[in-house]
């Protein structure tokens, strides 16, 4: 079973998440709380990574250049998402994708399938 973590201080984007990729047969990992992101992942050790550029007002992309540093991490696909449009931010902290919010669920479950897939 691939497994996941989400990270996202939104209580109702979190669980929606959670339902979409549990129905799509992932193990779902989730982190709200900014300080408890990278322990989460760490010990997650997941197959791949949805993260919100901003949790609890703070930004997550020197979080992303961590992971890229992590010899367990570094590979795991990362997908950031945001209200507002920080791609060329993410990709430069290492992010593989970026999705400008509100997006259509489906289209999440497809963009970490396509990162999955790739990775293989």
């Amino acid at each position: 079973m691939r497994k996941i973590v989400i990270v996202d201080d939104d209580p109702h984007m979190s669980r929606l998440m959670r339902t979409l990729f549990e129905l799509e047969g992932f193990e779902v990992v989730t982190a709200h709380r900014y300080q408890d992101i990278l322990p989460t992942i760490q010990q997650a050790r997941p197959d791949a990574i949805l993260m919100d550029v901003r949790v609890q007002g703070q930004e997550t992309l020197d979080l992303v250049r961590q992971i890229r540093r992590e010899p367990d991490l570094t590979d795991t696909p990362v997908v950031m998402t945001s209200g507002m449009d920080y791609q060329r931010q993410c990709l430069e902290a290492g992010a593989n994708c970026f999705l400008l919010k509100p997006f259509v669920p489906d289209e999440m479950v497809r963009a970490v399938g396509t990162l999955l897939r790739t990775a293989e």
